[in-house]
């Protein structure tokens, strides 16, 4: 019972995280005012502010509710899946989880920045990127960048069994602590838990 407590508990844990290909790196090195105006372009479009918030977002949707789902799955028996001791333990895990993805990605911020910058440097002329500029410092540029957290983060969701790896690694960290409360909670619980530890 315990190892299909674990499973479960690391399948349900793996939040996907914002999908950020690993495209081939540029044939072309971008010009010094190519590079300036992608900067300029980033700030405008407030490019880590609305990054951290697309994965916030992304976090919420995924673990809103998580818990309750796996409990009320089938997996576990139901009088265990009542107790609020295990309950706590598995939202904590939950919680450990979805908190070491965040951090992962917000220590990556710098050169997620950095990268998509060079991308649209290469990619864009300068006078390109001064008419998107142009276009988000309008009112519809304006609620462009307000909404694209919240699309961002549905795109996430909906391509999630491409985003799983970081998670997944999340998730087998934190599975020892995990491990250690659930055997502690079983012991003191063996009528709820339906299995002996070892």
């Amino acid at each position: 019972m315990i190892k299909q407590i674990v499973l479960a508990a690391a399948l349900a844990a793996s939040v996907p995280t914002i999908a950020i290909a690993q495209a081939s790196a540029p044939a072309a090195t971008p010009s010094a005012a190519a590079l300036a105006k992608a900067h300029e372009l980033m700030t405008a479009m407030h490019v880590e502010e609305l990054t951290r918030r697309a994965l916030e977002g992304q976090m919420k949707a995924m673990t809103g509710g998580l818990a309750n789902q796996l409990l009320q799955s089938g997996q576990f028996p139901p009088a265990m899946a009542q107790d609020p001791e295990f309950r706590a333990i598995f939202q904590r895990y939950l919680d450990t989880v979805s908190g070491k993805v965040q951090s992962s990605m917000n220590a990556s911020m710098p050169q997620i920045v950095e990268i998509m910058t060079r991308v649209y440097a290469t990619n864009f002329t300068p006078a390109e990127m001064d008419d998107m500029l142009a276009f988000y410092r309008t009112k519809t540029g304006q609620v462009v960048l307000a909404k694209l957290p919240d699309v961002t983060a549905q795109a996430a969701v909906a391509t999630r069994d491409l985003t799983m790896g970081p998670a997944m690694k999340a998730a087998q960290d934190a599975l020892p602590q995990f491990m250690t409360e659930l055997k502690a909670w079983a012991a003191k619980h063996p009528e709820l838990a339906g299995a002996k530890t070892q």
